[in-house]
């Protein structure tokens, strides 16, 4: 009985051994795959900050555009109103001038 105890007992060992060696590779294979989308993510956030940066850029320079575009539309808008003037006053003198003639 004891033989076969240790038969048993010997088989019972390798089976573990076997577990142990399955779950070590298992566990191995594991960290390479945890490392490489590690890896992937690494990337993946530079080219978020590349995409950020751009996105910063694009936004400053739209900024800067329609300041532009505002100051411009102020200009205009003193203009038009100087033009404006201008012609009220223009208006009154050809009809006073056209009153003195009567």
């Amino acid at each position: 009985m004891s033989e076969e105890l240790l038969r048993q007992l010997i088989h019972m060992v390798a089976e573990n051994n076997r577990i142990v060696k399955e779950s070590v590779e298992e566990l191995r294979e594991f960290k390479r795959e945890m490392y490489a989308f590690r890896e992937e993510m690494y990337v993946f956030r530079e080219e978020m900050y590349v995409f950020r940066d751009d996105m910063y850029a694009f936004r400053d320079e739209t900024n800067r555009r329609f300041d532009r575009l505002e100051r411009h539309h102020q200009l205009l808008e003193s203009d038009f109103d100087l033009m404006h003037r201008k012609v009220c006053d223009h208006e009154r003198e050809i009809n006073r001038l056209k009153h003195m003639g009567q």
